[in-house]
């Protein structure tokens, strides 16, 4: 069993690390004994079984892990979830000796490696009885290497490697996954993946058959009834089993509870779990205990970061837009009460990013209050407030400050100062993260404020993000209700684009 999470590079750096880590997964096959386990070699020789499964909180979801698998460690329950991650991310499972890394790399995707049973010993740092965190599956070694990329709603993901058996002769032997999620709705996901896609079998150097893990297929589904509840299921067509948890979410905490149904034994087995996690300022920590006849330590530890910075689709002033499942951003007919005077540049804007006026005016207001060269405490510059790392993600030239708070104004230096060009990237990455989060305006608008990082993908929307989305959403209806209101911040708007 082994678990998730992981992250923490510059984006200057991150290549080099990358690197170090692609010719450390390239050696891994060489090395036949460097993870093998002495003990294990007296053991039975067991074939045909599956791999063995892996993972802090996806045990702790009872293996529901296959449509909302979206961190380090979801190639070892679907890869396609690695395509679900903005920034990178770095887990380490301290039960099962997990390292589990990605990174995504727009526009070419999410890439993930996987090192499966680290550990020196059978223990977490001290081989003793009062210990209660221990291997479950101590031998089973793997290295993973897989990509994943989001086509809209649906995401898809491969992974290679290779496994060996818990004995000291044992070989490596090729194995490849594929899996895929979509995004029904903002209150349905569905999961499948493809393990072992045509069988692995491990030899020794005489060439005889130490383990043979079978292919599976397996199923998943994520409901969301309600912003703090999810209810996970899976099903293994190939071992008949099937999983199913309650998740309960607030803010950063989550957890949850559930069971695990095995058919294909002959006699039907049952094991309950129940997990926590915390996740907060890039961190996280996941606990689960497992009950299972069979396991000698049933107490799952592991932690995790998340680095480096947010990565956003590439989409610069496309001119192709998503179309928004709400009326909150669908393009509206401006006002027949809003002079022909008026109908410009704000307009225009408004149209080619596909939102609406009040919306629109509505950011600009909670932002700047209509002030281009307006500077916040945390060094966020002009109309949409853009910190310098996203507006330099967007196209804008911003330079490099010693000293954020206090910013170059001539907008052909720090173009954030040049009202166009600010509200333009501003609404691109709007778009970006309305598209993120499911056509989820709420959820979007708290995004653009506190960072992609802190808001999931499926809610809840809580704190500083909460009431700045309130904010917007109040003055947007208040424009709706008051025409004179709405034709006043249009002609200051225009004014400042004329300039």
């Amino acid at each position: 069993m082994k678990t998730q999470l992981v992250t923490l590079i510059s984006r200057k750096r991150s290549w080099p690390f990358i690197a170090i880590l692609l010719l450390l997964f390239t050696g891994l096959p060489s090395g036949k004994y460097i993870f093998s386990d002495s003990v294990n070699s007296r053991r039975e020789i067991r074939t045909h079984q599956s791999r063995p499964t892996i993972g802090t909180r996806g045990l702790g979801l009872s293996r529901a892990f296959i449509s909302n698998a979206d961190d380090a460690t979801s190639p070892l329950w679907n890869p396609a979830g690695l395509a679900s991650l903005d920034r990178g991310n770095l887990i380490y499972d301290f039960s099962q000796g997990a390292f589990s890394l990605a990174y995504p790399l727009n526009p070419i995707g999410t890439f993930g490696v996987n090192i499966l049973d680290f550990n020196a010993s059978d223990r977490f740092l001290v081989s003793h009885i009062s210990n209660p965190i221990g291997t479950f599956e101590y031998g089973y070694n793997q290295a993973l290497f897989s990509y994943a990329k989001r086509f809209g709603p649906v995401q898809l993901g491969a992974s290679t490697g290779y496994s060996r058996a818990p004995y000291s002769n044992s070989l490596w032997a090729p194995n490849y996954d594929v899996g895929a999620q979509m995004t029904l709705s903002p209150y349905a996901i569905v999961g499948m993946q493809l393990r072992d896609i045509s069988g692995v079998s491990i030899e020794n150097k005489n060439g005889t058959v130490l383990q043979t893990f079978d292919p599976q297929f397996t199923v998943g589904t994520t409901l969301i009834p309600h912003q703090f509840v999810r209810w996970h299921t899976c099903f293994n067509a190939t071992q008949p089993s099937f999983g199913t948890s309650f998740e309960i979410v607030a803010g950063p905490l989550s957890a949850n509870v559930g069971s695990h149904f095995s058919f294909g034994t002959g006699t039907p087995a049952q094991s309950w779990s129940l997990g926590v996690s915390f996740k907060q300022w890039g961190k996280q920590t996941y606990y689960t205990f497992l009950s299972e006849d069979n396991l000698k330590y049933k107490h799952l530890l592991s932690i995790g970061l998340t680095f480096g910075e947010t990565q956003q689709a590439p989409n610069k002033f496309k001119t192709e837009k998503l179309e928004p499942a709400t009326s909150d951003v669908t393009p509206q007919t401006p006002d027949k009460h809003i002079s022909k005077s008026t109908k410009k540049k704000s307009i225009q804007i408004a149209k080619k990013h596909n939102i609406s006026i009040e919306l629109m005016l509505a950011m600009i207001y909670v932002e700047s209050k209509f002030n281009p060269v307006a500077v916040s405490k945390t060094g966020a510059g002009g109309l949409m407030q853009l910190v310098p790392a996203t507006a330099r993600e967007y196209g804008l030239k911003v330079p490099r400050y010693s000293n954020k708070l206090k910013p170059n104004f001539d907008r052909k230096v720090d173009e954030r100062f040049d009202a166009d060009k600010n509200l333009n990237s501003g609404l691109v990455y709007f778009n970006y993260l309305l598209e993120k989060y499911i056509n989820n305006l709420t959820l979007a608008l708290g995004a653009y404020n506190v960072g992609p990082s802190k808001v999931r993908i499926r809610g809840p929307l809580v704190g500083r993000g909460k009431k700045y989305a309130q904010m917007v959403l109040n003055r947007r209806d208040l424009y709706k209700s008051d025409t004179k209101l709405l034709e006043t911040d249009l002609k200051r708007l225009e004014i400042i684009l004329s300039k």
